[in-house]
């Protein structure tokens, strides 16, 4: 039977454009991350992908129809990164370990998280003004998030 993990501590966060977009970033006692993010913030971040492919598409085939050889595998190479990088929505909510995580706070006051997607050419990628989270909340993360990192360099000799 497996332990259940508890969270050591937490941060709300929202978009000030659209409130229904929001989340929460969980630091667990495993040393694991997580982003839990609300529906519409995963079908936001997923209709931002489609967007991205949509391009990637177009891009590639006014590509193809100049150069038809290079075209042909822009095009093979397009909906292959399709199906590489395309489940952001899905792993977006997966642990990570807490080594694989960054997030800063800029002198502006604007949190960036940084953490690995669903291979290692995907880096995901979000930030949240100063407005758009509790700073009590983003203090308590940001300080044990630190302290979990300098306890596992500390633990690996590092």
């Amino acid at each position: 039977m497996t332990t259940p993990v508890k969270p050591l501590a937490k941060m709300r966060f929202l978009s000030l454009r659209n409130p229904a977009e929001r989340g929460l970033l969980l630091l667990h006692d495993d040393g694991t991350f997580q982003v839990q993010p609300s529906e519409a913030l995963r079908d936001e971040m997923a209709r931002l992908e489609e967007v991205a492919l949509d391009r990637a598409q177009t891009y590639g085939t006014r590509l193809g129809v100049g150069l038809l050889l290079a075209g042909t595998l822009a095009i093979g190479a397009g909906w292959l990164a399709g199906r590489v990088f395309g489940k952001l929505g899905f792993y977006l909510g997966e642990r990570r370990p807490v080594s694989d995580v960054t997030l800063t706070r800029d002198t502006g006051g604007v949190l960036r998280l940084s953490l690995p997607g669903a291979n290692r050419w995907q880096r995901i990628q979000m930030a949240w003004n100063a407005d758009e989270v509790l700073q009590a909340e983003a203090d308590d993360l940001l300080a044990k998030l630190a302290e979990m990192k300098s306890g596992e360099m500390k633990g690996a000799g590092l």
